[in-house]
């Protein structure tokens, strides 16, 4: 039963069991039949907001929009609107050809410096929210790492990968729009670093090792394999840490070297930092290494259930049994390094250590196993000490 108000027509008071309802009745201009608009409990809304909100609802039917319409379309908005985090961490992720290890990256350091943000609407997340959480980033790893500065103060690299992944996540969406609505509508928050200056520079790595330094290394792997050896590191972890010294290679990219990428001559790495297949030539020493550790696994260095062996904590050990700090892209540093000394040009060591092109000339000169051998020859004498 509908009970018309007293001042207003068109706003009624529609009895239900459950209580009295606000609802405005009336035409829409163009469609003869009448429309029904629920405003809300006659117990919450008052005849004075009642009137005030049948007035706008009215107003809408006599210029042919359906309120009913127009409230779904603003629901439906909304929800489209509401993208959360984790949802768009997800669409990110799936949207793009990225490598295992990538992603892997991507979700281990979103989930670490925003877990707490995953269930909150992009929209939510403001410019402030991200200058707090960038300190806050840095000083939570400060206070938890035990280890000396590096280059840079103490998570302040970490904070910065955390923003840089984040600010990716954000500017896939800021240009979207739903039904003239912007996701974001005041774009990407992240930028709100570059905008106050706060994400400095960082200061390059440039720690390699000396000629004394890689002599008590290279002396620490040689004694590994002797049966009275006391030290850290097994056989198989010594060539392990040699492969990458005479090779230039990233720690991942000799992890996952698999036996069905080695011939008689050559073995690829295809698991690399640019997503380009690496072929190198087999040297005297890495002829002798494969050979020692040939095996029924799939993978040159195999782990435990199949998999190849993590090599998580070698290089510390090697740290530790030397007292020579260093880390493993050190090593590739170092490769770079001694293949300088020996008057290798920036081209050359650039192809031994698959750098991606810098121009398009580059792009059509060929990288051969002939023109990396003798780089990695000389790298090879001068660890050896020929």
């Amino acid at each position: 039963m509908f009970i018309s108000d007293s001042q207003l027509k068109g706003l009624y008071q529609r009895e239900r069991v459950t209580g009295n309802k606000w609802v405005v009745k009336a035409k829409q201009r163009g469609i003869n039949k009448p429309v029904t608009v629920t405003l809300g409990r006659v117990d919450v809304i008052s005849v004075r907001e009642a009137r005030r909100l049948a007035r706008d609802k009215l107003a809408l039917l006599a210029e042919g929009v359906n309120p009913n319409t127009q409230s779904k379309l603003f629901r439906d908005t909304d929800a489209q609107l509401g993208v959360t985090l984790s949802d768009a961490i997800d669409a990110y992720l799936a949207l793009r050809e990225l490598k295992p290890s990538t992603i892997k990256s991507y979700r281990q350091v979103l989930g670490r410096s925003f877990k707490d943000w995953f269930s909150l609407q992009l929209r939510q997340i403001s410019r402030q929210d991200i200058v707090n959480r960038y300190v806050d980033i840095q000083s939570g790893i400060a206070k938890r790492q035990l280890q000396p500065e590096k280059a840079n103060p103490r998570g302040l690299a970490d904070a910065q990968k955390a923003m840089r992944y984040l600010s990716a996540i954000m500017n896939s969406y800021s240009n979207d729009t739903v039904n003239g609505k912007r996701l974001l509508p005041d774009g990407n928050p992240v930028l709100v670093l570059k905008d106050k200056r706060a994400r400095v520079r960082l200061k390059a790595r440039d720690r390699f090792l000396n000629e004394e330094e890689r002599r008590l290394i290279f002396d620490e792997l040689t004694t590994a394999s002797h049966y009275d050896y006391k030290g850290k590191l097994s056989a198989d972890e010594a060539d392990f840490v040699y492969f990458l010294i005479v090779t230039g290679l990233r720690l991942e990219e000799v992890k996952t070297l698999r036996w069905s990428n080695v011939t008689a001559t050559t073995y690829t790495v295809t698991d690399t930092k640019n997503g380009v297949d690496h072929t190198l030539p087999i040297t005297e020493s890495i002829a002798r290494l494969l050979a020692r550790n040939r095996s029924d696994s799939e993978w040159v260095f195999p782990g435990k259930g199949g998999s190849y062996s993590s090599m998580s904590s070698v290089v510390k050990r090697l740290v530790a049994s030397t007292g020579i700090n260093f880390t493993a892209h050190d090593l590739r540093r170092t490769a770079a390094t001694i293949a300088s000394e020996h008057g290798f040009s920036r081209d050359q060591i650039g192809l031994l250590l698959n750098h991606a092109v810098s121009n398009v000339t580059d792009g059509y000169i060929q990288k051969t196993t002939k023109a990396i051998l003798p780089i990695l020859e000389a790298l090879e004498s001068s660890i050896l000490g020929r």
